[in-house]
């Protein structure tokens, strides 16, 4: 009889809307579904067939919750996130696979079987994942599903997990408050006056950022055995630590890596392998430490400082808070040696002070006595000068007064007059711009041209032997603002100091160019600007450094008696600085020396001067009325002569007051007024402000010889003449002040009216 061949049991087919649904689809039709309510998946409701169907195809992870038990369905992509919950098995009710965190889950699902919609941010579940336990945060959406009735029959669930997103907010916001907590610690750090409490501040701070029970310093004795506790943070109820302690009371491995530099963390000194021995429970019983972090200070090879932080319970440090200590002990330390420097470096100037009061006295007493000679040098200096002058004058106006000179000999003395009291001009000028009182007249000017005159004036007083080279900038822009009078003078003083320097055999080189910056000097600091450097170099003897600091000084001088007075330089220094620059000298012996005078570069154009074309002097002026202010009689009557000589007509006034009276008065026509500013009472400034607002329009001229108000705030807009004054000038500014005045000439009083 043939055997009889048996047919192979073939596997139930998938169900169609389970074909397409990866392993889960396929996990779900080969389970064994005959023991449960839902019974073999051909016969389940159309609506979860459907719901599966969607589920099991989407790429997007998503659970669903069937029937009111919330039987659990799951697609391939949430798979990975159940970790260690998936067993393989589906429709599980909910409060079974997710047992611990069903609580928290369960008033979603119902919310959603009772047919309203809801959405979780960021809520927080514990997972075991690769053998471990770890928080994990998820972003829930919970929305019911309805059969063709509308009847709520299940829930759909779509989580995405934000546990990334979470921990690095969480590290960004740890990131802020320690970046905040180093501010503080280095505002406190830097604020400590004396070592302890320097030393309780960095504790403190730490000790609160970290809620810890005690923060402090530890020193090692000499003999390496115990620590001294001088200062410690306590929180609030935790036992006081300061005193003197067994230094192994941790253990010999606790010590060992204290000793080698290394950092201690122990979490729990009952079970951490350093510190789990039997005599080590009733030590650190005896200080409440059940946690800490020692970081060590090894100097020269041995432990000298432990910067602690302990906790009474355990706990686990993390690698942050580590970190953490390590900076704070680091930054306390190098503070701390910091402080003590300084408090030597106070205690030491401390004692040279007082070391030293007497040689400071000794030495002002000194100087003081170097000053009167200084000052009696300068005083014989001048008085020589100013004799020699005088002597010419007395001398020309006795022969002039005699009978026994010639009459054509007159023009000659009277001419010597003139020009000697020239000199003695240019003397008290240089005096005054030294103590920079005299006042100054700044104009726009170019300053290639200004140096071409004072180049083409000294070049005969130079002698044969003395090359001059001169290097002009040749940019329009090389424009200074500053008294054009006084330049020139500062100019040719350095010039015929490099001509004695060079014993009149050498080279000069004047250069111009334009700079960014003024190097430092004497009394003043670099600063950045714009200036016009003027160079005046030569090939001389150079100035030792030592003298360096000392040839700006009024009676300091290097020439032989009745050679110079010392002034030269200390009007170059004195003009330089009242004009807001400076002046910088670099010198070498035998190697000559290099004068830089520096000027402000002026902001604006060089000006239409429309005065320029007025007629020279000798031309008609017409009868223009000149009200003269001041207070000398001799003065006012000699400046009423001349200016009536020349064709004005003057009328005096002794004060401000009376020509404030004489111009409200209507009595007379002035086309300008002429006044002094040193004057009893109101002051020339204050006297012109008052025409320039009761009488706009009417011209004002100041005179003066030496006003320290001038000299340190200028003209305040007024034209100026500088005493002693000569015909020329006064005529020249004149017409100057009267052609630049755009109004018609005031009317006083009853005049104006009609």
């Amino acid at each position: 009889m043939p055997e009889k061949l048996t047919e192979p049991v073939l596997a139930p087919p998938v169900p169609e809307f389970l074909a397409h649904g990866g392993e889960m689809g396929a996990l779900i039709s080969a389970q064994d579904w005959s023991g449960t309510a839902l019974g073999a998946p051909a016969s389940w409701p159309r609506t979860l067939k459907s719901m599966l169907a969607t589920l099991l195809s989407s790429p997007q992870p998503m659970i669903i919750g069937w029937g009111s038990d919330l039987l659990s369905f799951f697609n391939d992509s949430y798979r990975p996130m159940l970790g260690l919950r998936f067993d393989g098995l589906s429709g599980r009710p909910a409060a079974e696979q997710w047992t611990a965190s069903w609580a928290e889950l369960e008033p979603m699902a119902k919310k959603a079987l009772g047919g309203e919609g809801s959405h979780y941010e960021n809520m927080p579940f514990t997972l075991t994942r690769n053998g471990y336990t770890v928080p994990t945060w998820w972003t829930l959406s919970f929305m019911p599903f309805r059969d063709d009735d509308g009847a709520v029959v299940g829930v759909y669930c779509f989580p995405i997990e934000t546990t990334q997103n979470v921990l690095i907010e969480q590290r960004r916001e740890q990131e802020q408050k320690r970046q905040a907590f180093r501010v503080k610690l280095g505002d406190a750090l830097r604020d400590a006056i004396e070592p302890k409490s320097l030393m309780m501040a960095a504790a403190e701070k730490l000790g609160v950022h970290l809620h810890a029970a005690c923060v402090g310093h530890g020193e090692i004795d000499a003999s390496g055995e115990r620590v001294q506790i001088h200062h410690a943070w306590m929180a609030e109820g935790s036992p006081a630590l300061v005193g003197a302690h067994p230094l192994d009371i941790y253990g010999p491995a606790v010590i060992a890596g204290l000793r080698a530099g290394r950092t201690v963390v122990v979490n729990d000194t009952a079970s951490d392998p350093l510190t789990a021995w039997a005599a080590c429970d009733a030590a650190g019983g005896s200080i409440a430490a059940r946690a800490f972090v020692a970081a060590p200070l090894v100097k020269n090879g041995r432990l000298a400082l432990i910067f602690f932080v302990l906790d009474p319970r355990p706990r686990l440090w993390t690698h942050d808070e580590k970190a953490l200590v390590e900076e704070v002990a680091e930054r306390t330390w190098t503070s701390l040696a910091r402080l003590r420097a300084e408090l030597d470096v106070h205690q030491m100037n401390r004692t040279l002070d007082q070391r030293t009061t007497e040689l400071l006295r000794a030495e002002t007493a000194l100087r003081q006595s170097q000053k009167l000679e200084a000052l009696g040098q300068l005083t014989g200096g001048v008085a020589h000068d100013f004799n020699n002058l005088l002597a010419v004058i007395s001398s020309s106006v006795e022969l002039l007064r005699s009978n026994k000179l010639p009459v054509e000999r007159h023009g000659y003395y009277l001419d010597l007059i003139y020009d000697t009291v020239g000199r003695a001009v240019k003397l008290t000028g240089q005096l005054l711009a030294f103590a920079r009182q005299e006042p100054l007249s700044p104009e726009v000017f170019d300053v290639d041209l200004q140096v071409q005159v004072v180049v083409d004036l000294v070049r005969p007083l130079m002698g044969r032997q003395v090359n001059i080279l001169y290097q002009p900038c040749g940019r329009n822009a090389c424009v200074a603002e500053a008294d054009i009078n006084q330049f020139e003078t500062a100019l040719v003083n350095l010039a015929i100091n490099a001509r004695d320097a060079m014993s009149a055999n050498g080279q000069l080189i004047i250069n111009v160019q334009q700079t960014g910056s003024l190097p430092a000097g004497p009394g003043h600091g670099p600063r950045a600007g714009d200036f016009i450097a003027i160079s005046v170099s030569d090939t001389g003897c150079g100035i030792a450094s030592e003298k360096l600091e000392m040839i700006f000084e009024p009676f300091y001088t290097t020439k032989a008696v009745g050679k110079g007075t010392g002034l030269g330089l200390s009007q170059v220094f004195g003009f330089a600085k009242q004009s807001g620059g400076a002046v910088h000298v670099r010198s070498e012996l035998g190697r000559g020396s290099v004068f830089t005078l520096y000027l402000p570069r002026a902001e604006s154009e060089l000006p239409a001067k429309a005065w320029a074309q007025c007629p020279e002097q000798g031309a008609d002026d017409g009868g223009l009325g000149v009200l003269v202010v001041e207070d000398n009689e001799t003065l006012a009557q000699m400046t009423c002569e001349i200016l009536d000589a020349l064709g004005y007509r003057t009328v005096w006034a002794v004060n401000a007051a009376s020509a404030l009276a004489l111009l409200a008065g209507g009595k007379n026509r002035f086309d300008l007024v002429f006044s002094d500013v040193v004057m009893p009472g109101m002051n020339g400034i204050e006297f012109g402000e008052q025409v320039r607002k009761h009488h706009p329009g009417l011209p004002v001229v100041l005179a003066s010889g030496y006003n320290a108000v001038m000299a340190e705030q200028g003209p305040h807009g007024f034209e100026l003449i500088l005493k002693p004054y000569t015909t020329d000038t006064l005529v020249r500014v004149f017409r100057k002040a009267i052609a630049e005045q755009t109004l018609p000439p005031v009317l006083s009083g009853s005049d104006a009216a009609g």
